[in-house]
């Protein structure tokens, strides 16, 4: 769907005959080989070296236009900003949800894997802000599976004191949670 938004905007890219080839093939979805960028160059008669950087351009472009023109993204349900985060690796994707997530709850999200490193995470909080009538809503999200009794002893560390709340930005999550360990074992 990403891609044909984007060559729907820009169809002139050297990129485009590919792009609007690999969508006739459907991505090679049903294929039960696994399907490399040296079988997809022969089947496209070109050089893997193109087929990477084209690979490498389409899904830069996809989100910077994400980024430039958020409402191509945002058609269907609830329109959300996701901030996803995995260690120091950290993108913005604008998109729309059947319903809007909950704290806690886990989403897949493929593809963004190959910008942050991951595809699953858990929804770290909702955030709502409403300016001169327009509301926008941006879900942080954090990668892998959810602790919730962390989270709730790094809250109670941070009602208590016991842990600064710059802290929680400027530490890695393992340096936190062993803060968080020292003050409760």
């Amino acid at each position: 769907m990403y891609s044909k938004i984007l060559l729907e905007q820009n169809s002139d890219k050297p990129y485009s005959d590919f792009l609007s080839w690999l969508i006739d093939k459907n991505f090679y979805k049903g294929q039960n080989e696994k399907i490399t960028i040296k079988r997809i160059s022969a089947d496209f008669r070109t050089e893997t070296v193109k087929i990477t950087k084209w690979i490498k351009e389409i899904y830069e472009q996809i989100f910077d236009l994400n980024y430039d023109k958020p409402e191509l993204f945002q058609s269907n349900g609830v329109p959300v900003c996701l901030y996803l985060k995995y260690f120091d690796s950290s993108c913005y994707f604008y998109t729309s949800f059947p319903v809007l997530p909950r704290e806690f709850e886990t989403i897949r999200y493929p593809f963004t894997k190959a910008k942050v490193g991951t595809n699953l995470f858990w929804v770290k909080r909702v955030e709502h802000e409403f300016e001169e009538g327009t509301a926008k809503i941006t879900l942080s999200l954090e990668a892998g599976y959810i602790n919730k009794y962390r989270e709730f002893a790094l809250d109670k560390a941070l009602f208590q004191g016991r842990i600064h709340y710059t802290d929680v930005f400027e530490l890695q999550s393992y340096e936190l949670d062993d803060k968080i360990k020292k003050i409760y074992s």
